[in-house]
This record gives structure tokens, sequence and C-alpha cells, in this order.
């Protein structure tokens, strides 16, 4: 195919997007200026979409909220000294960071929290599966392709990016195995990751392009299931006489003692430990949330006419069965699915009106 753009046409739409980008600078820059959400706000809009973790969530709205209350009033002050430059705004701000570390069992809403929270402040999320390094060994060059996700997610603009966050999903699997044949690479990860999360200049390459990012600002969350991780801390407290809940005990000690590098530990100074969902948190989850999957597929029937309802036992057997599963909130998207798959399948363009799950029909389906 012959390209026919004319180098005019090329160089207009080089302006628009460099029109775009400076729009999206200056709008993402306002937004954390004018930053006024206070933990309570952010707790309240959090609740909206995660169920239960009540002490958790208040850590991390507050964390949170400090951060780009922070890294506001910092950006206000030294653009008033520096003139509407943003490059030299962001250089010249300094303020500490308090990284937050997210333990607990798969499907609690630890990953859903971050991203909630960024959606709030109207800041870019990255999302890294830590997985793969351990997986695939560590090589020093690559540890900037962790925020490729954030760049992409603030289209590309690296001064975007860099007040955005991004969450390290399973940080655990890095962690240095303490047996014979030990995990050298996940050793090599976690120093890899000590200056992108405490702040850095980093390149990123993409294909011909090389764009730098700062992560001085970058508030970085890592989540993990860290399992067996209190039987570290109950020990710990057996041998000192300690009672009460291991969570309210939990020391950059224990995490070393799993495996993790103490100086990665001490960049995530904000530690919450997540509680596994109840059944009544997964009922509620299906009722209460803005995002139910069961809310998500009554939607998607009632655009053929159809009126799903859940009876209360129905709802009750799908929580137990998902908290069986173990997989947390997810499990409920896959019970969902069995139990409506015949119906969804069968009943548009057929049949309009009210359909009814009991826990008879329910169990039917799951058989």
């Amino acid at each position: 195919m012959t390209d026919r753009i004319s180098e005019q046409s090329r160089q207009h739409i080089r302006e628009k997007i460099g029109e775009l980008r400076e729009h999206q600078i200056s709008e993402t820059v306002q937004q954390i200026i004018e930053f006024n959400k206070t933990p309570v706000d952010i707790k309240a809009y959090i609740d909206k979409f995660v169920v239960g973790q009540e002490k958790g969530k208040k850590v991390i709205a507050t964390a949170i909220a400090f951060h780009y209350r922070r890294l506001g009033t910092a950006l206000k002050q030294t653009i008033g000294e520096n003139g509407e430059d943003i490059g030299v705004a962001l250089r010249n701000t300094r303020t500490p960071k308090a990284n937050i570390l997210m333990i607990g069992p798969t499907g609690c809403g630890k990953t859903y929290t971050g991203e909630m929270a960024s959606r709030l402040v109207g800041v870019p999320f990255g999302i890294q599966d830590l997985t793969k390094f351990s997986e695939v060994g560590y090589v020093g060059q690559n540890v900037s392709d962790i925020l490729v996700d954030l760049l992409i997610s603030a289209g590309g603009n690296p001064h975007v990016a860099q007040m955005g966050i991004v969450y390290l999903d399973e940080i655990d699997k890095i962690a240095t195995e303490l047996v014979v044949y030990k995990d050298v690479s996940g050793r090599g990860v976690q120093k890899g990751l000590l200056k992108l999360v405490e702040g850095a200049e980093n390149t990123i390459d993409l294909g011909k392009e090389r764009i730098s990012l700062s992560t001085r600002h970058v508030l970085f969350i890592a989540g993990g299931v860290y399992e067996n991780l209190d039987s570290i801390v109950k020990n710990r407290m057996a041998k000192h006489g300690l009672e009460g809940d291991w969570k309210d005990y939990l020391l950059a000690d224990d995490l070393v003692a799993y495996g993790m590098e103490r100086q990665l530990m001490g960049r995530f100074p904000v530690r919450v430990v997540y509680d596994p969902l109840t059944v009544q948190d997964l009922k509620d989850i299906m009722i209460k949330s803005d995002d139910s999957p069961l809310r998500a597929y009554v939607n998607d029937l009632k655009t053929w006419g159809i009126d799903l309802t859940f009876t209360e036992d129905a709802l009750t057997e799908v929580a137990q069965r998902a908290g069986h599963e173990g997989t947390g909130a997810r499990g409920l998207i896959s019970i969902l699915h069995r139990v409506l798959c015949e119906d969804m399948y069968q009943l548009p363009g057929t049949y309009t009106g009210e359909v009814v799950v009991d826990k008879t029909h329910l169990l039917e389906r799951l058989r």
C-alpha cells in the first residue's frame, strides 16, 4: 500500500498529538495541585467497590491522600518559582514517599483497592506481574520494563506517568528461597527494584524510541499472598511472650525471614494485611459492590428483555462455593457463569420476562 500522507499532513498530526499531550499534562498536574480528597473521601469511594477490609482500606486511603496532597502542594510551590515548565517542576520537587505493601490471599481486593484509588485521584495506574521475573530469571537492564504499563496508561506521556501509581503484583514470588538450590534470580530482582521504588531515572526502550521516566514521584503498591507468613510472625511472638493478632505485630524482620531483602522492605514503610473474604463478604460483593459480577449479568440479560433475580438461598450457595474455591471474588464469576451459561445461550431472542434462580435451579446447573 502506497503511503499517501504528505509531509504537511504529518506535521499537522504531530502538532495535534503535541497539543493533546500538553493538555493531558496540564490536566493531570492541575488535578494533583487541586487535590483535596481526605482519607475519609478516598475510603468512601473504595468502599463502593471493595467489600470488607476496613482497617486496610483506612491505612491505604490515608497513605494515598497524604502522598498526593504532599505532591500537589510541592508542585504548586515549585511551579510558582520556576514558571510553567512542568518538567523542571517535577525534577525540582522533593517529597518523601511512603510506598505500600499489601499482604493477603488471592481475590481479596488488593489490586482493586489501588486501581480504584488511582481512578479517584485521576492518575495513571500500571500493573506489573513479578512472577515472570522469577520464572525466566532477572536481567539487570530490564527492570524498566515494569514501567511500560504505567507509560501506556499515561498515553505515552512520561511527565504524566511519573505522577501515577504502579502495582507490583505477586511480589512474594521473588522471595529468595531458603533452600540449598536457592533462587538467586529472586534476589537479583529484589535488588534491581531498590532504586526503582525509591526513585530513579529510567530509560524505557520502545522500538526505536527511548523514553526517560523518573520514578521519584511514582507511588508503588506491592501485593502478595505471603503464604505461611503468619507462622513466622507467631513463632517470633511466642519466643517473646507476645499475644494478640499477628497482623498487629508484623515486622520487617518477619519479611526478611520469609526471603525478602531488608533494603527493599524498607522502601515499603506502609504495610497492610488483608483478610480472607467471608461468605457474607462474597454475598455483599454480589449485592452491594458497584462492580458486582452478578449485576453485570443482570444488566447483560436486561438488554434482551430478561429480568434476572437470585433468591437469598441461591446467593448464599454461590458465596459458599466461591469460598470453597479459595480464589476470593474471582470465584464468583466462575460459578455465576456456570449457573447462567445455558440460560444465556437459550433465552435471548426466544424469551422475555422474569428468570428467578433459586437454590434448586442453581444446584441443577452445578451438577
